[in-house]
């Protein structure tokens, strides 16, 4: 989160870091989407049409054939293997292979309607699949051009220079759906426009091939601009581990600052132990502290609900803003956590 970082900055700089010491823990983001829990095995299908068979020009990149094939096979093969990469760094899949079915239409229609319930099933029985991972279509176009920036002078400020500047743009717009093969149904769809743009500048009396030098070769562009693209739509459906900052106090009594050389050790259990021994000090600025950190000690370990309870109870003690705002991320996860109960079955 990225407010709780920028707080965690100003709080440093309030209390310093003799106070509180920052850490890093790993949590786990759910997806986006949520699929059926029986969903283990996933086939990929390119339904999209030949760019060269376009009927509108705009449609071919306005690119010859023999260069709308090679790029094809590029963005393609890239959109699939984002789409296996992203999978793959989840907790839920381990595919072996990127490679898709090819049911390459050739009716010019650029996003066609969802597969039917029959075309699933002839499309199962030669593959074994919970799911289908269709790409439906896509469009992609490029331009580049000149850039105008102007900037001062830095020995006269009254006076201006431009620089030589260009610009190559890809924009695409694609188009997933994601089919349950038991039922027939949509699980998802996804369509994205997208734009992905490269820049480069060189110097102000110099010519421009300078800086088209400095471009990424197009079909350079098109691979990185095809793997993002199917690299966003594998996480749509992956849960992610993610690192968050968190921080806990490491001082205001000898156990908290013997339980802060225990934490750096990664001794959190018997830190635990110390911090414990606290939470119910006659001294409410060192119960407030302590409670916080066993907050802190139960998140890293999973227990949201016993982690949000120590919280609660350090802000009873001192409403400070800074558990109040914990609290509330702790929430968050406690609802993240019963949306990743539906993701990830329990073995």
């Amino acid at each position: 989160m990225v407010l709780w970082g920028i707080f965690i900055f100003n709080l440093l700089c309030v209390v310093g870091c003799n106070t509180v010491r920052e850490i890093s823990i790993e949590v786990l983001i759910p997806a986006e989407v949520t699929i059926p829990e029986y969903t283990r095995s996933v086939t990929f299908v390119n339904r999209s049409y030949p760019p060269w068979l376009a009927k509108n020009s705009a449609d071919t990149i306005n690119r010859p054939v023999k260069e709308l094939r090679i790029l094809d096979t590029i963005i393609n093969n890239k959109f699939f293997l984002g789409v296996f990469d992203a999978l793959n760094s989840s907790p839920l899949f381990n595919l072996e292979e990127s490679a898709a079915i090819q049911l390459r239409r050739n009716d010019s229609i650029l996003f066609p309607e969802p597969l039917s319930g029959e075309e699933i099933r002839i499309i199962s029985d030669t593959v074994f699949a919970d799911a289908l991972i269709c790409l439906e279509g896509y469009q992609v176009k490029d331009t580049a051009f000149a850039l105008d920036s102007w900037d001062l002078s830095w020995d006269n400020k009254d006076y201006y220079y431009q620089d030589v500047g260009v610009a190559f743009f890809i924009e695409g717009t694609i188009l997933w759906r994601i089919y349950d093969v038991l039922y027939g149904l949509i699980i998802d769809e996804f369509k994205t426009t997208d734009i992905m743009d490269w820049k480069a500048y060189g110097e102000r009396d110099g010519d421009i091939e300078g800086p088209m030098n400095e471009l990424p070769e197009v079909v350079d562009a098109y691979r990185e601009f095809a793997y993002q693209n199917g690299y966003d739509l594998g996480m749509r459906i992956s849960p992610l581990w993610s690192k968050v900052r968190r921080f806990y106090f490491i001082t205001g009594s000898q156990n908290i600052k013997k339980a802060a050389v225990l934490v750096n050790e990664g001794k959190w259990e018997e830190a635990a132990v110390l911090w414990k021994k606290e939470t119910d000090s006659t001294n409410p600025k060192i119960a407030a502290k302590t409670r916080f950190n066993m907050a802190l000690f139960c998140e890293q370990k999973d227990l949201i609900i016993p982690a949000i309870d120590w919280a609660t109870k350090s802000y009873e003690m001192i409403p400070e803003k800074y558990t109040k705002t914990y609290i509330s991320i702790l929430e968050n996860r406690k609802l993240n956590k019963l949306k990743l109960q539906e993701q990830i079955p329990v073995e």
